[in-house]
């Protein structure tokens, strides 16, 4: 990795320049510690071994690697030895993710990966201790249910009109494609309340067929849930199968759901960002993305939408935690609380002219 490789450089120059701090120089010398190289090799194992008991998610290593890869560039900027670290040091890179605005839940995962790669580090002896220990996040001031951002049931049919039903395409493969895969990705979005993460990695061997019922299995965040599909938009998943397999495409079980149109890479799987792309650009085609009130919707406001109108439409709480895939019953409350702060207002019982 060219960061470890270029901190180690750094190191090595200011050994060579005697520009140590005097409680660097009191502890330890460059050849008595680990090289940044050990320790990130070292995180690398235990990212591969230990995360999610040795079944960590792509994405989750992912994000663990490059959240510690800013870290380390902080540290290389700031000419700290990563194995010389102090509880101090991590207090001030804290301060440093607050000044830069970042959120506090960013802040929190930034903070639980550099605990990680001192953990990994302190298994193998490599440090002394973990200078990230008890280092929390600051707490978030917003109120929770101010996060539940969703479409009312008029605006979720405009969003669904706005993408052109197949039947007035001929011809175009390509077109009649997009067509079925963007119906498809916003119906499970908004419908069944799909995270985008679990539309990234769904295959078209996810889908299966029980009676006149077909289901899709979904790979989460932590778990892995099977979902009942609706009957229209299963008929559109049959016929969005059956066009891309007219196409050059070669299918088996594990060909993504959703894939690319663009020219360099066409048929693979649709990225994260190309799947918010998307979702974004219905919702500015259909005037919903932002509001003069600053409502503003994101491709997780879909998620939003189908708890919220599951609720309002007679679904109890425990049907939509599962729908939703929900661990804990309080994050399904938070939809309770929207609808019924919405529909019971007190300041609105109040019987005066205004």
């Amino acid at each position: 990795m060219n960061f470890a490789w270029d901190i180690e450089m750094a190191i090595q120059r200011l050994n060579r320049d005697h520009r140590f701090t005097r409680r660097n120089r009191a502890t330890a010398t460059v050849s008595t510690l680990p090289t940044v190289k050990a320790m990130v090799d070292c995180f690398e194992r235990y990212l591969s071994l230990t995360i999610a008991d040795g079944n960590a998610s792509s994405d989750t290593i992912t994000t663990y690697r490059n959240r510690t890869a800013q870290f380390l560039s902080w540290c290389r900027e700031r000419e700290l030895y990563p194995a010389l670290v102090s509880t101090s040091n991590i207090l001030e890179y804290r301060k440093h993710l607050i000044d830069g605005g970042k959120t506090s839940p960013t802040i929190r995962l930034s903070l639980i990966s550099i605990k990680h790669f001192y953990t990994a580090c302190l298994a193998e002896k490599l440090v002394k201790d973990n200078p990230a220990l008890g280092v929390k996040a600051p707490r978030e001031k917003r109120e929770v249910s101010s996060t539940i951002n969703y479409l009312s049931l008029e605006e979720l049919q405009r969003l669904i009109d706005s993408i052109l039903p197949t039947y007035k395409i001929r011809g175009d493969k390509t077109k009649q494609i997009q067509v079925l895969r963007d119906r498809i990705l916003l119906g499970c979005m908004a419908l069944h309340g799909c995270r985008s993460v679990e539309m990234y990695r769904a295959n078209l061997g996810d889908i299966s067929e029980s009676g006149e019922s077909y289901y899709l299995k979904l790979d989460g965040k932590n778990s892995i849930r099977t979902i009942l599909l609706r009957p229209d938009l299963a008929e559109e998943i049959v016929e969005y199968k059956k066009v891309r397999s007219k196409t050059k495409e070669k299918l088996n079980q594990n060909s993504p759901l959703f894939i690319s149109l663009s020219n360099r890479r066409y048929g693979q799987r649709l990225s994260r960002s190309g799947i918010g792309h998307i979702v974004d650009r219905y919702l500015e085609k259909c005037g919903l993305k932002h509001s003069d009130l600053n409502r503003n919707l994101s491709p997780h406001s879909l998620r939003h939408t189908a708890g919220t109108l599951a609720l309002r439409n007679g679904s109890d709480l425990r049907q939509v935690q599962d729908f939703l895939g929900h661990a804990d019953p309080k994050t399904t409350a938070v939809y309770t609380h929207v609808l019924s702060s919405q529909e019971d207002n007190p300041a609105a019982k109040i019987d005066i002219n205004f």
